[in-house]
């Protein structure tokens, strides 16, 4: 055979074997790109950024602001027009001591007062249930009066008078004509006494004497029943007395003696109610400051 003829067969060979052999051997299938694990610093490089949560009133920290306080525009406040000189009716309207008092602290205080008449021994039940706000009416301070109320400073007090007849405290009242009664000793059995009711007077006679006791609704009323001859003395607060006689000089009154008690009038207000109460002291200051207190003074209480 010629040389060329046997490189064709040859190769014809090579091929048909070539053909075989991938036939029989499985084509190897490439196999998924694995996962390439990213260094930390490119990793961060490449997460998104946390989206920041803006910091709301509900959600932040600091503390809140306090909101103040309104403003109090009206005292409401309860009163007994029966201590003249301090509080009575005149020509059908409230007057007296007390009265231009606390007109002038509403005055410098910048508030109004909405006065409601009431008797005296239903005011300090009426500050304790809300009724009124503060009172008004020569109060007496006492330490059981303190457990039911709070109370301003002094605006009366002894040693702050014009002349001694003006001090704070109880007194006794007889008539012109009488020589028995001396003293608290005279208010013995026999005498007849009249008071106030719920009054600091009240208390003292019914504890320093054995008189006979006539209560009453209003001072002036007990010092009226002494002139007319009903009664044989009144214990009841000396600027009253001393009131009712510049008023009616031919009722034949006299005070007999001094003070028997020694006492400071303040403003009472309700235990519940602070911020009234640090008003009214306020504008008690600022009238004394400011001289309106001495003139109101000057104008109630003078020599009888």
């Amino acid at each position: 055979m010629p040389a060329y003829l046997r490189l064709i067969v040859l190769g014809i060979a090579l091929l048909a074997f070539a053909a075989c052999g991938g036939a029989s051997t499985p084509t190897a299938t490439p196999a998924p790109p694995t996962a390439t694990s990213v260094p930390p610093s490119q990793a961060a490089a490449t997460e998104p950024a946390a989206t920041e949560v803006p910091v709301t009133a509900s959600t932040a920290t600091e503390p809140a602001v306090e909101t103040a306080a309104p403003a109090i525009e009206v005292v409401t406040v309860g009163i007994d027009p029966a201590f003249e000189p301090f509080v009575f009716v005149q020509d059908g309207k409230l007057a007296g001591f007390d009265v231009d008092l606390l007109n002038a602290m509403a005055a410098a205080g910048d508030f109004e007062v909405a006065y409601v008449v009431s008797s005296f021994d239903e005011i300090l039940s009426g500050l304790q249930s809300g009724k009124y706000d503060a009172a008004i009416c020569a109060i007496t301070v006492t330490d059981e009066r303190k457990l039911l109320v709070d109370f301003t400073p002094p605006y009366f007090e002894s040693g702050k008078a014009p002349v001694s007849f003006y001090n704070p405290g109880q007194g006794i009242a007889i008539r012109t004509d009488n020589t028995t009664i001396t003293g608290v000793e005279s208010l013995t059995e026999g005498v007849r006494l009249g008071v106030k009711t719920g009054t600091t007077g009240a208390t003292f006679a019914a504890e320093n004497t054995t008189a006979e006791l006539v209560e009453f609704p209003a001072s002036p009323a007990a010092i009226e029943a002494l002139a007319a001859g009903d009664l044989d003395a009144v214990i009841v607060d000396i600027p009253v007395i001393v009131g009712y006689i510049k008023s009616n000089p031919a009722a034949g009154i006299r005070i007999m003696g001094g003070p028997v008690t020694e006492e400071v009038y303040a403003i009472a207000v309700g235990k519940e109610k602070p911020a009234v109460l640090a008003l009214l002291d306020a504008a008690l200051v600022e009238v004394q400051d400011s001289g309106a207190y001495d003139q109101i003074y000057n104008h109630w209480f003078g020599t009888p």
